[in-house]
């Protein structure tokens, strides 16, 4: 069953599903990481998920588990990561309390009461190579030392307490074997979870039956599909259906399964059609049923599924009806005048040759048809685009002049990703079957896919496409922002389709935080093979310097990509 929600419940469902999402992902991620570092004897101060203030703490044993307000991120604080050889030293004034002859407690605030207090003249809290901890007071009359028990807490304004650091429970004092393991398990939780969520939903929706050539299900995106009858809407073909033959130019093609229908309609791609007949066998009947096909121009953004068909406006002749868009326009000074939105008609058109062939460079012509963009784009690589087109936000028609300039993805970024550059399909789809070892490697493809995506992505931001022109930059990039509004697009699909957007943030997460990148994971893990290289530890406090600077440039880049997320949602309106 798919939800058919929209406005107020719409964006209350996918804010829950947003802070359920990202919170799985993230309570796996640092859930890795805290079971490691756990199980390496390192003391673990806080596990929390998201950022900024707490709303909420409850502390089991040596941690601390705390939610944030803000539901992004998340973080495990372990001893050796924070600076606290700064709270205690020489000169300061402290009170102590203490446990059967040793100090339990140590006041860092003066109007907390404590059993004795003084001046640190000398003090030892971390006791390197076994050493015991200790702390030298002198409290006005005379010297005084107290060992120090490896289970002290410090205890700070308002009561805040933390357990002091003993270097045998420091993150420092591990093998590298066990901070290596404690640093990639955070990913590595991250990437089982998409596995086990993507062998769900293979499982769950099993594998499609291409030996037959049955239709299983039919979509209603292809608004030619649709048939209204006595105020009954249905579809021209059901489920159910047997595809007997495909309508080749003027020749019935018969076809006895979906790889050779398929083969058939890729016909039409390639001689720029749209329109097709099927012969299909229903209820022991032949029927013959003639469809135009939705067509998706992915290079340039533009469709006409899920189109409101009605008549045109008195003053526009010609021209096509968009349907769902999603549109990329070149900051040419007129970006977002005038945009284009779904429900427009598109009258005009004028290409100018940027990279590649194009079919009518820089002349303008009228628009008569799905299949002529089709003739147009199918063998353009990257070109600039104008429309004139009937704008009902305007309620009138947009000059080619008054245009925004839009650009087609090039077809070196398009194959990086693996888009089609031209989808022309029916919306129908075979009858699904359960295969177990199928449905396991369909679950290993879909991990494989996520995980190279992101290099593939990387390799498009940092190296520009061939012939110099960089089509994919910062500005392309999703925030959490970004995300909500995609787990918005996949509310309505279903409870399948949003375990598949988990799985596929997921594998997204894990490969990020393993980039070399100081301030992540693969960051720090970068530090331990030089350590291993080099067989010493690099300077702490280095290390430290080069983690907070990365911090905030990659804070400062959130910040820059948060903001382009929040245009791009004003701008879809």
């Amino acid at each position: 069953m798919i939800l058919a929600l929209t406005g107020v419940p719409l964006v209350i469902v996918s804010i829950l599903a947003f802070i359920l999402i990202l919170g799985v992902i993230i309570i796996i991620h640092e859930g890795g990481h805290f079971f490691f570092a756990r199980k390496a004897g390192i003391l673990c101060h806080e596990f929390s998920i998201g950022m900024g203030p707490a709303v909420y703490k409850k502390k089991f044993g040596e941690t601390t588990f705390c939610i944030r307000a803000i539901p992004i991120g998340g973080y495990v604080s372990m001893a050796g990561e924070e600076v606290t050889s700064d709270l205690v030293k020489v000169g300061n004034q402290i009170g102590l309390n203490l446990l059967d002859g040793k100090v339990s407690e140590i006041i860092t605030e003066e109007d907390i009461d404590a059993f004795v207090r003084g001046e640190v003249t000398s003090v030892d809290l971390y006791g390197l190579d076994g050493n015991p901890l200790f702390i030298t007071i002198n409290d006005g009359f005379q010297e005084q030392y107290y060992e120090v028990m490896r289970d002290a807490f410090y205890v700070m304004k308002k009561n805040e307490r933390m357990q002091i650091t003993p270097y045998d429970r420091s993150f420092e004092s591990k093998t590298i074997l066990q901070r290596f393991l404690t640093l990639f398990a955070g990913p590595l939780m991250n990437f089982i979870l998409a596995i086990v969520l993507y062998l769900i939903v293979s499982f769950a929706t099993g594998v499609p039956n291409y030996n037959s050539n049955v239709i299983g299900k039919v979509s209603t995106t292809n608004s030619d599909m649709i048939v209204e009858t006595e105020g009954t809407k249905t579809t021209k073909l059901l489920p159910g259906d047997q595809i007997q033959a495909v309508l080749v130019e003027k020749d019935w093609v018969p076809v006895q399964n979906w790889n050779a229908m398929s083969k058939e309609l890729d016909k039409l791609l390639e001689n720029a059609s749209t329109k097709v007949s099927i012969k299909v066998l229903r209820d022991g009947e032949e029927k013959v049923v003639s469809l135009d096909c939705y067509t998706y121009i992915v290079s340039l953004g533009i469709s006409n599924m899920q189109v409101k068909e009605e008549a045109f406006p008195s003053d526009v002749t010609n021209g096509v009806r968009l349907g769902a868009i999603g549109i990329r326009y070149l900051d040419d000074g007129k970006k977002g005048e005038y945009p284009i939105q779904s429900g427009d008609i598109l009258t005009k058109i004028r290409v100018d040759q940027v990279k590649g062939k194009t079919v009518i460079p820089g002349t303008v012509v009228d628009i008569t048809s799905w299949d002529q963009l089709i003739a147009i784009f199918k063998d353009a690589d990257i070109v600039n685009v104008q429309f004139e087109y009937y704008s009902y936000k305007k309620e009138g028609i947009v000059s080619i002049e008054d245009c925004a300039t839009l650009q087609t993805y090039g077809n070196e970024v398009l194959e990086n990703q693996r888009i089609d550059k031209i989808e022309v399909k029916l919306g129908i789809s075979p009858i699904m079957k359960f295969d177990f070892f199928q449905c396991i490697g369909n679950a290993f493809v879909s991990f494989w896919d996520d995980f190279t995506l992101i290099f593939r992505t990387l390799k498009l931001l940092i190296f520009p496409s061939s012939g110099g022109i960089r089509q994919v930059g910062v500005d392309d990039l999703s925030s959490f922002v970004g995300i909500f509004d995609l787990v918005k697009t996949f509310v309505g699909s279903g409870f399948l389709s949003l375990l598949g957007l988990m799985a596929m943030l997921s594998v997204n997460i894990g490969v990020m935080n393993l980039l070399p990148i100081p301030a992540l994971d693969g960051g720090r893990i970068v530090f331990l093979g030089y350590e291993l290289v080099t067989r010493k530890k690099p300077s702490k406090k280095v290390e430290n310097i080069i983690n907070n600077v990365f911090f905030i440039l990659l804070m400062i880049l959130f910040v820059y990509v948060t903001y382009n997320d929040i245009l791009r949602m004003i701008r879809k309106g």
